[in-house]
């Protein structure tokens, strides 16, 4: 794609695959909540006769403009390149039809009736003895997590989780008894120990990243992480492997029907991709669920 089409490209249309609806119009200006501030706080303006944009830091901007500024907002490198790579995978695309993390217990709220109250490293007794009985150590777990004090607007009730930070400024939020997301659900991004790695790995959550880490005794991955944090956000890792340069993803999927779901949809996705190729890590623990478990019988460790 080059850039005289990349800029014919609709900004509606970019902003309505950032999940982002119009808050109102003036003839043809219409008013969005900016992307480009992770607190939404901010407006973007759209031209729709021109297809151009403006917010409170720039005027009057092309497409390709809007682009290198959206991931550079993401500190993400936000070259015309880059920009011009993250449009033409903008319309690739892995199915809708996959599972979602399901809680039996009923415990996931809408993500939208979720507050954040208080942030700070990892204090709270009740969260140092789950990580303990999941075998990972407070040192690492201090490097990924925080201490996330959150209001449920809706009930009024308040409770303490661990947040693993999202590319969107959110947080997953995660506790003995809970999955639940602050801000939209989203993936996190992890770089590897090497630039421009020719592998990335892929996990269902933190706590399966983490077990997989404390197996190496704490050593990142030399290629880049991606943790999905749910399983309807796997649509999202299109932008972060399309084209750029990675030889294999390896994907560490639970043993169950959701996972083989969920590898059969990444496996599809590979053979889009050329000279990508597919390793399924969960042989390695094909007596387990997922590999936060695998990691606790390796301990000896019980729920």
């Amino acid at each position: 794609m080059d850039k005289e089409h990349a800029n014919t490209i609709p900004i509606s249309e970019i902003l309505g695959k950032l999940h982002l609806r119009p808050l109102g119009a003036d003839a043809h200006i219409v008013r969005y909540p900016s992307p480009l501030d992770r607190r939404r706080q901010s407006l973007l303006w759209v031209n729709t006769l021109t297809n151009r944009w403006s917010d409170a830091h720039h005027q009057d901007r092309t497409v390709v403009d809007f682009v290198g500024s959206y991931l550079k907002s993401r500190r993400e490198e936000g070259t015309q390149a880059d920009a011009l790579r993250w449009l033409e995978t903008m319309m690739i695309s892995i199915p809708d039809q996959l599972p979602d993390l399901t809680n039996t217990d009923g415990l996931i709220d809408n993500w939208s009736t979720l507050e954040l109250r208080h942030k700070k490293p990892i204090q709270y007794a009740g969260l140092i003895h789950y990580l303990e009985r999941q075998g990972i150590s407070l040192a690492l777990a201090r490097h990924y997590l925080k201490e996330i004090h959150v209001r449920n607007r809706q009930t009024g009730k308040d409770f303490i989780a661990l947040g693993f930070q999202t590319i969107d400024g959110g947080f997953a939020l995660k506790t003995a008894y809970l999955e639940r997301h602050l801000g939209e659900p989203a993936i996190s991004f992890i770089r590897g120990t090497i630039p421009k790695p020719n592998a990335i790995h892929l996990f269902k959550n933190v706590m399966d990243y983490l077990s997989a880490i404390s197996q190496l005794n704490g050593q990142r991955f030399k290629g880049d992480t991606i943790v999905l944090n749910a399983m309807s956000c796997l649509k999202q890792i299109v932008p972060y492997i399309h084209q750029y340069g990675y030889r294999t993803l390896y994907s560490w999927m639970d043993n169950d029907r959701a996972g083989d779901t969920a590898t059969t949809t990444i496996a599809d996705f590979v053979k889009t991709q050329a000279g990508l190729s597919h390793q399924r890590m969960n042989k390695l623990y094909a007596l387990h669920k997922d590999v936060s478990a695998w990691h606790r019988h390796q301990l000896n460790l019980t729920l």
